[in-house]
């Protein structure tokens, strides 16, 4: 199959008949690639136009600014956006997602309209980024992706007319897979930036390697595939949670996971039973997470990263992902049902079923994720998820946040209290340092200080450690209860700690805080509650009354002792903020308690949906313990 030196020849799995996914799904899709046809494609909340044949690649479409592209890839200035722009806006369309929906809707409409645009744009990017020129040649991830949206193009158009000249006989072609690759195998990610960008580069370089065949592809695939065996197993937690606690990147992993075992499958490469024993448990721990909402927590960084896109982006990727996971490992009873079906999902048996895992699977829906450091308390109104784990992976915790002991609330499957996401990687300091912090998030910080130092928009200088104290009653019983606390503060000339307990009473609905410092002298402290934007809050001293569409979801009864104020849509400094999705930042209200609090002193807090509410205000006290 590999020709002469150079040459590239189709070596990917056949398929098994057509595209045959649900009616609606396919609509869904086919109206998508009709908005891009239109010049409709959504990158961070701005619109990168896919109407012309020859798209501008090197203009970004946050800021207008556009950077030369024939500037040799190493001496782009990325990092600077008053001259290159938002460099993650400048990426995105070069993941060339909107060419593989493109594919994607030919396969399943048989429309050749659909064929001809996503030829055409490949053909424009292949001639537009030569290597080793512009911005598209400096991140390996980007290379990666790049990688797997040109195997799959060639796969969903496999039946098209035209597609061995665009593919196998295009110079332009074989010359951009041979210098991708080479690029990947000499320069992957090490060190502290091995993290989800070396899974993303690896499995590019795997996938591609195994569907097309040319004079280095077994060398290569067999480079990327140790890699791939090697981090599926050392960046999962043996609960099956992604070790950087981003959970957007846990995501994107599972997915870019699943892809390259699928393809080492239909190129009789198959990956290990290790290897498919963390997509097991990555895939469980995904389910478990989204719960039967299908809305992912918010907890670290996260880009709203897909694998790989054929389904219509609208309602984002995590229903296509649970489903892809389904269709690949199987769900479980508790797994929650997605309500759409996925295009993604469809295809994927055609070309390969991995093997199955006889190691024994999740029961039920678990509740405690115990070296992530996450514990849901949960009862039939109130879903509860607490991050108490590691600050984040790898030296520089790159995806993590400053949010030890913070918490995100649902009540009756419903968003209330919130962690305010991501927002923006680069070109906006004053925002990516709030977003990050501790006040952006559910819980205490003290001294003005974030519980970890910022040291640059993806290093930090210090990291909290976080542990458990006790725990009872989380799967099941009248009452359960979590005490956990952090050492981040200790750092500070009080050599603080933290201590919190949350108390949850399943025959009441009753959700009870208890915050409490021990350190060598009094300290100041701002305890913060961020509130899902679309609820509105009313505050009356230390009581917050929490309502939406005519009624009111929950109560707050605030700590005592501290001053309570209300903020939304702040910017001098950053303050009443929510991400809900990346690039996109909305106001929502925060509540914020401000005091002093002398060490051993206790803050109580307490939550309760409102038809459950009694009609005196409940006694929330700030007393100081023996």
């Amino acid at each position: 199959a590999q020709g002469p030196a150079g040459a590239v020849a189709w070596a990917g799995a056949p398929w098994r008949g057509g595209c045959a996914a649900d009616p609606e799904a396919v609509l869904r899709l086919v109206t998508a690639a009709d908005a891009v046809m239109a010049g409709r494609w959504n990158v961070f909340g701005r619109n990168f136009d896919t109407a012309t044949p020859d798209p501008d690649w090197h203009r970004d479409v946050r800021s207008g600014i556009r950077f030369d592209p024939a500037r040799y890839c190493f001496d782009v200035p990325y990092r600077d956006a008053s001259r290159v722009g938002n460099v993650k806006s400048l990426w995105e369309p070069s993941r060339l997602h909107h060419v593989t929906l493109l594919a994607a809707a030919f396969q399943a409409s048989r429309d050749p309209r659909y064929a001809a645009r996503a030829a055409e744009h490949l053909r424009s990017w292949w001639r537009r980024n030569p290597p080793l020129r512009g911005i598209h040649w400096l991140s390996g991830i980007e290379l990666g992706m790049r990688l797997i949206a040109w195997v799959w193009t060639r796969r969903l158009l496999a039946d098209w007319p035209g597609v061995e000249d665009l593919f196998e006989r295009n110079p332009d072609f074989t010359r951009q897979l041979h210098q991708h690759g080479r690029w990947i195998a000499a320069l992957h990610s090490r060190g502290s930036s091995a993290n989800n960008h070396l899974i993303a580069e690896a499995a590019g370089l795997f996938i591609a390697a195994t569907a097309f065949r040319f004079p280095d592809s077994e060398s290569r695939a067999k480079r990327a595939r140790d890699i791939l065996e090697q981090e599926a197993v050392s960046q999962t937690f043996a609960d099956g949670l992604n070790r950087e606690l981003a959970f957007g990147y846990h995501g994107y992993v599972l997915g870019l996971l699943i892809l390259a075992g699928v393809e080492a499958e239909a190129g009789a490469r198959p990956m290990s039973a290790h290897y498919w024993r963390s997509i097991v448990r990555m895939s469980d721990a995904l389910a478990a997470n989204l719960g039967d909402e299908m809305i992912p927590p918010r907890q670290g960084d996260g880009d709203d990263g897909w694998a790989l896109m054929v389904d219509a982006p609208e309602d984002g990727p995590w229903e296509p992902l649970l489903a892809l996971a389904a269709a690949v490992v199987g769900a479980r009873d508790w797994w929650p049902a997605p309500r759409q079906s996925s295009i993604l999902a469809a295809l994927v048996p055609q070309i390969a079923h991995p093997r199955p895992i006889a190691d024994p699977r999740q029961q039920k829906r678990p509740d405690t994720f115990a070296e992530a450091g996450i514990t849901f308390l949960r009862d039939d109104r109130l879903s509860c998820r607490v991050d108490h784990g590691p600050h984040g992976f790898l030296s520089t915790c790159a995806h993590g946040h400053a949010d030890a002991l913070s918490f995100e609330l649902r009540i009756d499957g419903r968003p209330v209290l919130i962690d305010p996401g991501t927002y923006c990687y680069q070109g906006e300091p004053e925002w990516r340092r709030y977003f990050r912090s501790t006040l952006a998030h559910n819980t205490l910080e003290i001294e003005g200080a974030d519980q970890a130092r910022q040291a640059g928009p993806f290093l930090w200088s210090t990291a909290m450690r976080s542990w458990t104290e006790a725990a009872q009653g989380i799967d099941g019983g009248p009452v359960a209860t979590l005490s956990v606390a952090h050492d981040g503060y200790r750092r500070l000339a009080a050599k603080a700690t933290h201590f919190r307990q949350f108390r949850l009473d399943r025959a009441t609905h009753a959700l009870e805080i208890a915050d409490r410092v021990e350190a060598a002298a009094a300290v100041a402290v701002r305890l913060a509650f961020h509130v899902h934007p679309d609820v509105t809050v009313r505050l009356e001293t230390r009581r917050a009354m929490l309502a939406a569409e005519g009624r009111v979801l929950a109560v707050l009864d605030l700590p005592a002792g501290l001053a309570w104020s209300a903020h939304r849509g702040e910017e001098r400094p950053p303050l009443g903020w929510s991400s809900p999705e990346f690039g996109v930042k909305e106001a929502c209200t925060t509540l914020v308690g401000r005091g002093v609090l002398a060490p051993g002193e206790r803050l109580a807090t307490r939550i309760v949906p409102d038809d459950v509410t009694p009609r005196r205000a409940a006694t929330v006290s700030r007393e100081v313990t023996a």
